[in-house]
């Protein structure tokens, strides 16, 4: 599925790289890439990367939160595992 209205071929990058990544980061659209009329990258800026990076992490911080918080048996009593370490109190 192509979810970009800005479609470039491999022969667009070649001739003109500069251009493409101008156009990524001014416009902060992604740019499918065609090769042999199959779309098979996107270029996207590196802000909108990054965003995408964290938003990721985020979720998954979240899923693993709170899959632990639906099975308590994870989670440890702190003074148990506190005398268990011999810990200093």
């Amino acid at each position: 599925m192509i979810t970009s209205k800005t479609i470039r071929t491999v022969t667009d990058m070649r001739k003109d790289a500069d251009g493409l990544l101008e156009l990524a980061g001014r416009g902060r659209t992604p740019i499918g890439i065609m090769r042999h009329n199959k779309l098979e990258a996107y270029l996207i800026d590196s802000e909108t990367l990054e965003a995408l990076e964290s938003f990721a992490e985020d979720y998954l911080d979240t899923q693993l939160v709170e899959s632990r918080l639906d099975n308590k048996g994870e989670f440890r009593d702190l003074e148990t595992f506190w005398k268990k370490k011999n810990l200093p109190k």
